[in-house]
């Protein structure tokens, strides 16, 4: 059995942060980041593969992020998988439009099934019923330990540092990103 958590109590949240990669290789996707009723418990520490370096030298991913935000039907609690799609794969999807529901509930699936078949705890409970909303095409920066993601119209934006995530506007974010 494996604890998002690791060894870790999840009493508190500098706690949250499991270590490691999250590959989901059926579905060919990674999972980037995992929050869980606002709170981040998990951060993939291994995705340097994933970037290349802009012409300011910061990280940016080769691909694009999408959310998919799992609510639960009876206890109302909300899961954000954020999960990295290749920069060809992104193309075909939010350039192209071609299958975007069809790969977004395959990857949804994919979800559980690893999550099921690894025997990770802390994350989802098997007694839930949940609702799948997908939020997609952020592109996302890397900076030291923290994280930007932002989409293509700059109305919603994510930070995360350690276990905290912030939400807003891009205009409400990237300062805080790039100071």
């Amino acid at each position: 059995m494996f604890n998002i958590f690791g060894k870790k109590k999840a009493q508190s949240a500098t706690n949250l942060i499991h270590k490691g990669g999250m590959r989901l290789k059926e579905a060919e996707v990674d999972i980037m980041f995992i929050a869980k009723n606002d709170q981040v418990i998990y951060t993939n520490d291994e995705s340097d593969h994933l970037f290349t370096l802009d012409k300011d030298g910061d990280k940016k991913l080769n691909g694009r992020v999408v959310n998919m935000i799992f609510t639960g039907q009876s206890d109302n609690s909300v899961i954000e998988i954020f999960v990295l799609f290749n920069d060809s794969e992104a193309y075909t999807l939010f350039t192209l439009g071609v299958g975007r529901e069809e790969r977004f509930d395959y990857v949804s699936q994919a979800i559980f099934k690893y999550f099921l078949d690894k025997k990770i705890e802390g994350v989802f409970s098997l007694k839930e019923g949940y609702l799948v909303q997908y939020l997609s095409r952020f592109t996302l920066f890397q900076k030291g330990a923290k994280y930007f993601m932002v989409n293509s119209g700059q109305s919603h934006a994510y930070l995360i540092e350690e276990d905290v995530i912030k939400r807003g506007s891009g205009d409400e974010i990237k300062s805080q990103f790039w100071s």
